[in-house]
């Protein structure tokens, strides 16, 4: 039996997701025009500007978006008929989701390569939510099979987010950093896109629990009354 309100938590995961969505993308746009105009987005990375503007939109949206993916991740879990994401996904998740809030709460240092202890705590839990979410994506859409109508569309996201970070990467490592601010946002906004689709699993009910395979669960009002007493003698 589905537990008194479970569904309307379950609704309300997806607009706080999109809403979160929301105000880190339009912080992640905006906010660079405010901390200096004539640096280019372009050429540096979101978490550069957030280090020029420590506390500012930039970190705030983007720890609220790790919260919010992380509410996110136990709407999923409840409903485990939707998608199935309990196992190495749910784990994936989780990593992308503390992954946003330790760079959104740690600092990385402004316009450096010199970087500090904390600046390196920040490089790695972003690189790890990168990572993490698209690797969640694809194993979703796997266990989704081709016969889901949006497993199509989070396997797509997930396979350009993951190009996205090889880019960023080699831009980091190999490309003296050039245009890796255009790599991480195009990155960004697969992932966030991403998000967005998995947001509306978490608005099917709960599962009462689980269907064996080959069963059809009949629906409530085709069920036969049961008796009250065992028999009639």
């Amino acid at each position: 039996m589905t537990r008194p309100g479970s569904r309307n938590w379950s609704h309300l995961v997806a607009p706080m997701v999109w809403a979160a969505i929301a105000l880190a993308v339009n912080a992640a746009l905006w906010a660079p025009m405010d901390t200096d105009p004539e640096l280019s987005p372009l050429s540096l990375t979101i978490s550069d500007f957030a280090a020029l503007d420590r506390g500012g939109p930039i970190e705030t949206g983007i720890a609220l978006l790790g919260v919010a993916s992380l509410l996110l991740l136990v709407g999923l879990v409840g409903a485990v008929r939707a998608l199935p994401v309990r196992g190495l996904p749910s784990v994936l998740l989780a990593v992308w989701g503390l992954g946003l809030v330790v760079a959104a709460v740690v600092p990385t240092d402004a316009l450096t390569t010199h970087l500090s202890g904390s600046a390196y705590v920040h490089r790695y839990a972003s690189v790890a939510a990168f990572v993490a979410l698209p690797a969640a994506a694809l194993l979703l859409a796997r266990r989704l099979g081709p016969g889901e109508r949006r497993a199509r569309s989070v396997r797509v996201l997930g396979w350009a987010a993951l190009t996205g970070a090889a880019v960023m990467a080699c831009s980091a490592n190999l490309g003296d950093r050039e245009l890796i601010g255009l790599a991480e946002r195009v990155l960004l906004g697969c992932e966030v896109t991403l998000l967005g689709v998995l947001a509306l699993y978490a608005r099917a009910p709960r599962a009462a629990g689980p269907v064996l395979p080959g069963r059809r669960e009949m629906p409530e009002q085709e069920r036969p009354a049961t008796r009250g007493r065992a028999g009639v003698r």
